[in-house]
């Protein structure tokens, strides 16, 4: 047998799926085949490695729960929250030189400031953000591009520590960073309207007031207007598609079903029709067509339309086949079509591809298995999911409701016993 404590740091990561497949976030390795996020902490990588290339900046964010179920998978020594805190035996040279130019931070200039935080951000190391980039930022810091765009990143991570204990839509606490980068005149165009943006879609995500959302829209015009004469070829084809795309939720809040069609129409051709011409473009582009298919698809719910929903759902998997997330979307709308073999079929490949989405679709791969009277198949995924999360009530009352079969009675005894109050 071989020896799993002598194998090197890659070969112990390739001894799973779903850390071979999302490596990058665990030792900066390459990424060969994997979901466009893994593929974006590979470019955040390429761009900190040479300051000859293009700045990377990726829209996609993932939550702090992400590595935490990651690591749970990779093994106890990758749980941790700052890249300097993995131990030197599981380093590569990648991560060794990331560790170096965290270490060289306060001799760093802006700019690269601004490169290494958003390797940082797309790696979901938040907390380090908050106590590398200071809280106030000076009117002279604020206009210039880079320091502009530490002043986001810092709020963004901040943003995203916030969302597990957040107990409501929209918290004046964590977004204040945001409105206050937004109103002020000093603050870099670029920087301005993605501050602005977030606000708006925020503020549309908890239903705030529509004369409030009204008042937000005509600032987010502003910010792009100020911004869009300043960009062209593929740069300013994806500002134009993700202005559309948040304006789509003040029809949206509006009732205004055709405004809203309209509005996401464009938003969705301007996302097909960019032209990325390097490897880096190509992974915005994808990214960005994924964020607009992934609200048409809610649209196409919210307009109660199922067969459109798992049309565009489904194309969603096609863009982002590797994306567990994508999968579960194209399971819940299959689930609501009470299409149980192709909603199992889907929550089953989101558990086989991993974090984010693994344990949700392992979860309701079993109730769709159990609608299909498939329960020993249900048995095994709620006993599964009740191992990785313990505390996890629904699988625990799923294996209760089975049918009463010795070796599944078994189970219930089992699940009883572990019962943590």
């Amino acid at each position: 047998m071989h020896d799993l404590a002598n194998q090197a740091p890659g070969e112990r990561l390739g001894s799973r799926f779903s850390t071979w497949l999302l490596r990058p976030y665990l030792d900066l390795g390459p990424c060969q085949v994997g979901p466009t996020h893994a593929k974006s902490v590979d470019a955040g990588w390429q761009a900190n490695a040479d300051l000859d290339s293009p700045s990377f900046l990726p829209q996609r964010a993932l939550s702090p729960g992400f590595r935490m179920q990651l690591a749970e998978q990779a093994g106890a020594p990758y749980a941790i929250n700052d890249p300097r805190d993995l131990a030197e035996d599981l380093r590569t040279d990648r991560w060794r030189k990331l560790c170096h130019d965290l270490e060289l931070w306060p001799t760093l200039s802006s700019a690269r400031k601004c490169r290494l935080a958003m390797l940082l951000h797309s790696m979901c190391f938040y907390e380090p953000l908050l106590k590398l980039i200071p809280v106030d930022w000076s009117g002279a810091s604020i206009s210039d591009l880079c320091g502009a765009q530490l002043a986001f990143c810092r709020a963004s991570a901040k943003f995203m520590l916030d969302l597990p204990k957040r107990t409501s839509g929209y918290e004046s606490e964590t977004m204040s960073a945001f409105e206050n980068i937004a109103i002020d005149d000093r603050t870099d165009r670029a920087v301005r309207f993605n501050a602005t943006a977030m606000v708006f879609v925020q503020k549309a995500k908890s239903r705030a007031p529509l004369a409030e959302l009204d008042d937000w829209s005509k600032r987010l015009e502003i910010a792009f207007a100020a911004v869009k004469d300043g960009e062209n070829g593929f740069a300013a084809r994806l500002l134009e598609s993700r202005f559309h795309r948040g304006m789509g939720f003040l029809p949206q809040a509006a009732g205004d079903q055709e405004a809203m069609i309209r509005t996401m129409d464009i938003a969705e051709h301007q996302a097909r029709d960019l032209a990325p011409t390097s490897a880096a473009e190509e992974i915005l582009y994808r990214e960005n067509l994924h964020a607009v298919l992934e609200s048409r698809t809610k649209e196409a719910l919210w307009l109660n339309d199922l067969d459109l929903a798992a049309a565009r759902a489904a194309e969603l998997t096609r863009i982002d086949p590797y994306d567990s997330k994508a999968w579960v979307e194209l399971g819940q709308v299959h689930y609501r079509q009470e299409n149980w073999r192709r909603a199992a079929d889907a929550y089953v490949v989101a558990a086989t591809l991993g974090p984010p989405a693994s344990s949700v679709g392992r979860y309701m791969a079993g109730v769709c298995f159990g609608k299909l009277g498939l329960d020993f198949l249900a048995a095994f995924l709620f006993k599964e999911t009740l191992e990785i999360d313990p505390l996890g009530i629904s699988s625990r009352q799923e294996i209760f409701d089975l049918p009463d079969i010795a070796a599944l009675d078994t189970l219930k005894q089992w699940a009883r016993s572990n019962i943590r109050l």
